[in-house]
């Protein structure tokens, strides 16, 4: 099994569609796909198509019931399994400030239900745009991060503090920095986006982490969205799959 989270400090640069896209590839690969959205915006969820009421067991009843089972969370999706998330993770964070080990609720979940988390070949972590402790959960869980940006010198000053951030905890934490990829989504073909690209390339601490592979901005990985349907499912001939795929080709080398 390998965990991996989607992260930046940007919003806008397409960190669920990327994990959602993700998994539909791992999936069509057949290997078997969890994704956990812990965004409480939970833009991820809904891409699944679940509909969160009060019922809905979620990644909140991770963080604040330690006896909660991973199989009363986990959401079956046509062949992706998800743990949802809910606006109520908003609160969540307050609440973990003075909690003993805040940073290893998550990865002390997977590893105390080792047994279930180990039938998954891949489990992806969605992100929302901040070095929250939710988040450092998800980093820390991870055996990757991977920093999705789009084509613009406002997602590259993001990414830059995210691994600033990201290696001062690091060091206070004794841990291994696990930041492994660097992705350029969004991309569009104008003069601004190919100068990106090649700063990108020449950047000391980019160059090594970079993807070869950059996502174009296409329609249908919008459409498949809208529908709940990854886009390998969705159009697997549009330009939008064939990136993905070669993406995620590159993904599984790394990680």
């Amino acid at each position: 099994m390998k965990v991996i989270s989607f992260g930046t400090l940007k919003g806008g640069t397409g960190k669920t569609t990327t994990t959602f896209s993700t998994a539909g590839i791992l999936q069509e690969m057949g290997k078997k796909v969890l994704c956990c959205d812990l965004d409480p915006q939970a833009n991820l969820t809904y891409n699944f198509g679940i509909n969160v009421d009060e019922d809905t067991k979620t990644l909140l009843d991770v963080f604040e019931d330690d006896e909660t089972l991973p199989v009363k969370v986990v959401q079956h999706c046509d062949g992706i399994d998800l743990i949802p998330s809910t606006i109520k993770l908003t609160g969540t964070e307050m609440q973990l400030v003075n909690y003993p080990g805040r940073e290893y609720i998550l990865k002390n979940f997977i590893e105390d239900h080792h047994d279930f988390f180990n039938q998954y070949d891949y489990v992806l972590i969605d992100t929302n745009p901040s070095m929250s402790i939710l988040n450092q959960n998800a980093f820390i869980s991870s055996d990757a991060i991977i920093l999705v940006n789009e084509a613009g010198a406002h997602s590259l000053t993001g990414s830059l503090l995210f691994m600033d951030l990201w290696e001062g905890i690091t060091k206070r934490l004794r841990i291994k920095n696990n930041i492994k990829g660097f992705l350029i989504n969004r991309f569009r073909k104008t003069k601004i986006s190919n100068e990106f690209v090649s700063h990108c390339k020449t950047h000391a601490r980019i160059n090594d982490i970079l993807f070869n592979t950059i996502i174009p901005i296409n329609v249908k990985v919008a459409e498949a969205e809208t529908e709940s349907t990854p886009i390998s499912a969705y159009s697997k001939n549009s330009t939008g799959a064939i990136a993905f795929k070669n993406f995620v080709k590159e993904l599984i080398e790394r990680v």
